[in-house]
């Protein structure tokens, strides 16, 4: 149960795909596009927050911020 997320007006994210239940997000970055990286124990909170609101906010910032910051 992955939901994507639009990225279309990303520069460095490629294609997020987040999962509220198990807390995982899935990315491919610009820079290696073939490559995805799984990030678990992503709080499920900032996964609901950014399935509702992600029309403004920076993907690459969001990634940054509640994937790599653990």
């Amino acid at each position: 149960m992955r939901y994507p997320i639009n990225c279309n007006d990303s520069r460095s994210v490629w294609t997020l795909r987040l999962n509220p239940i198990t807390g995982t997000a899935r990315v491919r970055w610009f820079a290696s596009p073939l490559t995805e990286y799984r990030h678990t124990g992503v709080s499920r909170r900032a996964i609901l927050k950014m399935l509702w609101f992600s029309g403004d906010t920076s993907k690459g910032q969001w990634v940054n911020c509640h994937c790599f910051a653990q």
